[in-house]
């Protein structure tokens, strides 16, 4: 209780707490700057230290100004998202160079113990840290850039306990976290659009986050997501970041500016196709987006009362209540609100930092009978980088399970999916 405690106020004031690490690492960066390219020592300790208490300060108390930039219009706004993108930059980079400097420490004594006096270890060390630095800085300029700009059309085939054979190859296309207001608006959130249109889905699934923060952005972005088509509706709930825009506004304009959309706030809607299956979908709670061992009252009440005659698929924003789900009886979860952590380290996307708030990170996961896909999403939160995780359009296929497939996994475990992956650019990710 007191470690959920401590990470509800750690977590609450996140900005509060980076942005006062921020000033810190600003000096650290300098220091090592006139280390490194200067050849000098840098500032006394004294100067030092006063400096980052400035630093600090002036961060601490410039982050509420800066949030609230980030949601304006025109200049602001630029400058606000600019100078956040460098805090993030100088964030990862300080770290590096903090745990550098731990290791000159030690190294520098061993090599002067030994007789090559501190020269040396000074000398790798600056090229050492120059080259790991330079590699971070290279991977943020392509996560701001390249990296952000793709987009994978993800093609996941499922066996599902209880799918019906008339339904085999049904497609729902999955789409989550396009944070409207956000830089997936207008022209991008059009072309994002055409291009689910065009893939002729059975159903296309919305698992929240809709909409970033900025409520004027609400109208414009229902009238666009208004646009979408499948052949049998158009479903989807809402997530934490809908919740800070105004839930109620949301709903309110998705109601009445798209009305193709089935939200689905705590119901269970029968899909409108030969043989019966079922589409379920809550509100997400909104507060503590990271609180782990979600239990959901709502969807306690959705598996007291699931339809007998087919399959009900959940859609939901947060992957924590997959156990819940797994324990009611879904056979099959569709979540988001990991983004896939956006950046990742390269090789497998595994190690990202969306595994600091869940387990359920991205991809695919099974327990009990059940299973869950968490979609990386195809909009950003905050800065818009992205690093070996691609924003995603999923297309989840589904078949009856065979034999195998209905054997139970003892906890969840995450699994390789057959993925059939095709990369692309263009205006979504513009």
């Amino acid at each position: 209780m007191a470690a959920a405690r401590f990470r509800q106020r750690f977590f609450g004031n996140l900005f509060t707490i980076l942005s006062g690490v921020l000033g810190a690492f600003q000096v650290l960066v300098g220091h090592w700057l006139l280390v490194v390219f200067g050849g000098q020592t840098g500032p006394g300790l004294g100067f030092g230290l006063l400096l980052a208490a400035t630093l600090v300060t002036a961060n601490v108390l410039a982050m509420p100004t800066l949030r609230r930039a980030s949601r304006a219009g025109g200049w602001p706004r630029r400058v606000s998202r600019a100078y956040m993108a460098v805090g993030m930059a100088t964030l990862v980079v300080g770290l590096v160079i903090a745990l550098a400097w731990l290791g000159f420490l030690p190294l520098a004594a061993f090599l002067n113990l030994v007789g090559f006096g501190p020269e040396l270890a000074l000398d790798l060390f600056r090229v050492a840290s120059a080259s790991v630095v330079a590699a971070l800085v290279g991977m943020f300029v392509w996560g701001f850039t390249g990296g952000q700009r793709q987009v994978d059309e993800t093609r996941i085939p499922l066996d599902i306990a209880g799918w019906p054979e008339e339904l085999s190859g049904l497609r729902i296309v999955h789409l989550t976290d396009l944070h409207i207001g956000n830089g997936m608006e207008g022209a991008r959130l059009d072309a994002l659009v055409d291009r689910v249109n065009a893939m002729e889905a059975d159903v296309v699934a919305l698992t929240g986050d809709l909409f970033d923060f900025d409520p004027r952005f609400v109208e414009d972005g229902a009238r666009g997501l208004g646009g979408l088509r499948a052949r049998h509706g158009v479903y989807g709930v809402l997530g934490n970041h809908d919740h800070y825009t105004g839930r109620e506004h949301v709903a309110s304009a998705l109601g009445a500016l798209a009305p193709s959309i089935r939200l689905l706030r705590g119901d269970i809607v029968r899909v409108p196709t030969p043989q019966p299956f079922y589409l379920a979908g809550v509100d997400d709670p909104g507060a503590d987006w990271t609180a782990k061992g979600v239990l959901l009252e709502e969807l306690e009440e959705l598996g007291r009362n699931l339809p007998t005659d087919g399959p009900s698929i959940l859609l939901i924003h947060r992957p924590e209540a997959f156990p819940q789900a797994s324990r009611l009886g879904f056979p099959l979860v569709l979540a988001g609100h990991t983004h896939g952590g956006q950046l990742a380290l390269p090789g497998s996307g595994h190690v990202n930092l969306a595994r600091i708030i869940t387990r359920y990170h991205r991809g695919l996961y099974r327990e009990n009978g059940s299973t869950l896909y968490v979609n990386r999403g195809i909009g950003v939160a905050g800065p818009a980088i992205r690093f070996n995780c691609p924003r995603e359009i999923a297309t989840i296929e589904l078949s009856p399970a065979s034999q195998w497939a209905l054997q139970d996994v003892d906890g969840a475990v995450q699994v390789e999916a057959d993925l059939l992956v095709r990369p692309h650019g263009g205006p979504v990710a513009g």
